[in-house]
């Protein structure tokens, strides 16, 4: 059986359209129609991708968005926003709070089949391709500042305390890490961490460095720093 996805939305037409066509592509399909309960229905299944509408009985897609992305053992979960909210406050706020990817109803299935094909790609490489460097091969621990980067768990601890990152933020910084002193640009970023094309890049990029320095607590951005007009770097000093 493919990789599991369950499908939040209150219109019973689009899971059954969702439904249909993504079991066609192998994968295991769930579907609620309320918020309700969503959580303990996600804790059950442990999906490895939620299709996330924003309007919903019972709990809002914000909401629960809110509550996978707090808990450490749910937060490696892929949340794609199907909404026919369409502002771009909308689509800024969903990723503030850890959606992977936004799209507009109405919507077209190949688009969604494509993003979530996407998803299910980069869930097979997200980690491997962490440890392409081989100079990253040969301890199961690195160490930054008062950083200590456990690469076996994927976990990063702040001064032995474990910070709760996702894996795309994990990842982005391992990147960046393993290019220490190096100026990378967005488009390397893009290239490399995201893996595909996406409308929402430049947005989602700032989101998740401006994530990534909160949970580091990085106000003076020391770990990661701002090159204006090109991109980012993790300074060489200790």
């Amino acid at each position: 059986m493919g990789k599991k996805i369950l499908i939040i939305d209150d219109e019973i037409h689009i899971l059954e359209l969702l439904k249909l066509n993504l079991e066609i592509y192998g994968y295991e399909v769930f579907t609620l129609d309320t918020g309700k309960e969503a959580m303990s229905l996600i804790e059950e299944i442990n999906p490895d991708i939620i299709l996330l509408d924003l309007m919903l009985p019972g709990m809002n897609g914000i909401n629960i968005c809110k509550r996978i992305r707090n808990n450490s053992s749910l937060n490696k979960i892929r949340i794609l926003i199907i909404s026919a909210k369409s502002e771009e406050i909308d689509k800024i706020v969903c990723l503030e709070i850890g959606a992977d990817d936004y799209i507009t109803k109405p919507f077209s299935l190949r688009e969604i089949v494509a993003r979530i094909n996407a998803f299910s790609r980069r869930i097979e490489t997200d980690l491997s391709t962490i440890y392409s460097d081989s100079s990253l091969d040969k301890e199961n621990y690195m160490y930054y500042k008062d950083l200590k980067i456990d690469l076996i768990k994927n976990i990063i601890y702040k001064n032995n305390i474990p910070l709760n990152l996702t894996i795309r933020e994990f990842k982005l910084f391992i990147f960046l890490f393993k290019n220490k002193g190096k100026v990378i640009s967005r488009e390397k970023i893009f290239e490399s961490v995201w893996n595909y094309e996406n409308d929402n890049q430049t947005r989602s990029l700032d989101v998740h460095i401006r994530k990534l320095r909160q949970k580091l607590g990085d106000e003076s951005n020391s770990y990661i720093e701002t090159i204006r007009g090109i991109g980012y770097k993790i300074p060489d000093n200790i």
